[in-house]
């Protein structure tokens, strides 16, 4: 039997997983629009931010390894297929945020912007809604047309050394520098707008890691359950399993690498208009949230995975990968609601409801997972016939 015919029967409990987190969300939810309106977009901000980091960074790594070859992609190529394929969801899902801007950003109050002279004069050539809309319109046009060419390249099938295959490596190529210049510029729009006043050049960079290993993690993860399943592992299997732990181990510390390369930036600068964005992240019990990212996004998986047993062990492995995962969705929290609870331009201070960004990643997951879950017997499918022409040429172990 297959591994695509063994997905389709196991379908039925991912799908009433994802069931029951829409409907579980969708009532949190609503207990959260009633209660507290500015803070229910915010965190559907970030369940949004979540979900679309994931499937971004899943089109990342397939980009990538265009470019690089090597087997150690074949275990998680499906889940990662299966992700990108979602962007155009995604794109779907932003228009919440589209049409409440206002309910978002500061910027987009035009009371707001009429008594600050800095929102002035960045609206006139950036924080703009119109801007806002035309640079999203790019965005996920570029972002959809690299997955439409991802998913040809799948059924195209082209073996290595070809000038099929070479034509999507250049692709590839191209296609990843404007995803990374895509990513910095939606990262400002999305995230770092949220404080007009502050700003980082390399925070583009800090989202582009983070969904990266995001993606991978979430991809190891659910590549090591089905090892698990399927029984004993061969020894290439486990080879494969090796090389992905090590390359998450690497991502995980380039991620650390460049947040701690903005924090003592701007602690070495001591510019009142760039602490204010760590003190916010310190403040009113965030400090607890940015120790268990130091801790648990970095100091555990890190140093777990410098062992060869735990990066060759699925079970370990899977379990470093799930911890990733659960930090991802912290991380945007600590980035986006501290921002939100300051609400400088009105002088107060807003209390945070956990539960509802909680509810709302759940919701958004729940559809998510949905599609996700359907779409992957067609890339399981991809990837038999993938494997099958690469062991047939011989393809080098990378």
């Amino acid at each position: 039997m297959t591994p695509a015919s063994n997905q389709q029967p196991a379908a039925r409990s991912p799908l009433q997983l994802a069931g029951g987190a829409i409907v579980v969300g969708a009532i949190v939810g609503a207990i959260g629009w009633n209660q507290n309106h500015h803070q229910f977009f915010a965190s559907y901000l970030v369940a949004w931010l979540f979900w679309n980091g994931l499937a971004l960074g899943s089109m990342a790594l397939l980009l990538l390894h265009n470019l690089t070859g090597g087997k150690w992609m074949e275990p998680v190529r499906p889940y990662l297929r299966a992700a990108a394929g979602l962007i155009p969801v995604m794109a779907i899902l932003f228009i919440p945020i589209a049409l409440n801007l206002k309910q978002i950003y500061e910027w987009a109050d035009p009371a707001v912007v009429e008594g600050d002279a800095m929102l002035q004069y960045k609206a006139k050539f950036y924080l703009n809604p119109s801007g806002f809309y035309i640079r999203a319109a790019i965005y996920f046009t570029l972002w959809i047309s690299l997955v439409g060419l991802l998913s040809w390249q799948g059924r195209a099938n082209a073996a290595p050394d070809t000038p099929a295959y070479n034509r999507f490596r250049r692709f590839s190529g191209i296609g990843l520098g404007l995803h990374g210049l895509a990513v910095t510029f939606s990262s400002i729009d999305w995230m770092m707008s949220l404080e007009p006043h502050w700003f980082s050049a390399i925070y583009g960079v800090i989202i582009f890691a983070a969904q990266g290993v995001g993606a991978l993690a979430l991809s190891i993860a659910l590549a090591t359950r089905a090892a698990r399943s399927r029984g004993e592992l061969s020894k290439l299997q486990i080879h494969e399993f090796h090389d992905l732990g090590k390359l998450m181990s690497g991502l995980i510390m380039f991620w650390m690498y460049v947040q701690f390369s903005q924090l003592f930036i701007i602690w070495y600068g001591n510019l009142p208009e760039e602490v204010v964005w760590v003190i916010r992240r310190l403040e009113h019990g965030w400090l607890w949230v940015a120790l268990s990212l130091l801790a648990f996004h970095w100091m555990v998986p890190f140093f777990g995975l410098l062992s060869r047993e735990w990066k060759r062990n699925p079970a370990r492995l899977g379990f470093m990968a799930t911890l990733i995962v659960v930090m991802e969705w912290v991380m945007y929290v600590w980035y986006v609601e501290p921002a939100v609870q300051a609400h400088a331009h009105h002088g107060e201070y807003h209390p945070f409801f956990p539960w509802i960004d909680a509810g709302l990643t759940a919701a958004i997951g729940g559809i998510w997972w949905l599609v996700f879950t359907l779409r992957q017997p067609k890339t399981f499918a991809q990837a038999e016939a993938v494997a099958a022409k690469n062991k047939k040429k011989g393809a080098r172990h990378g």
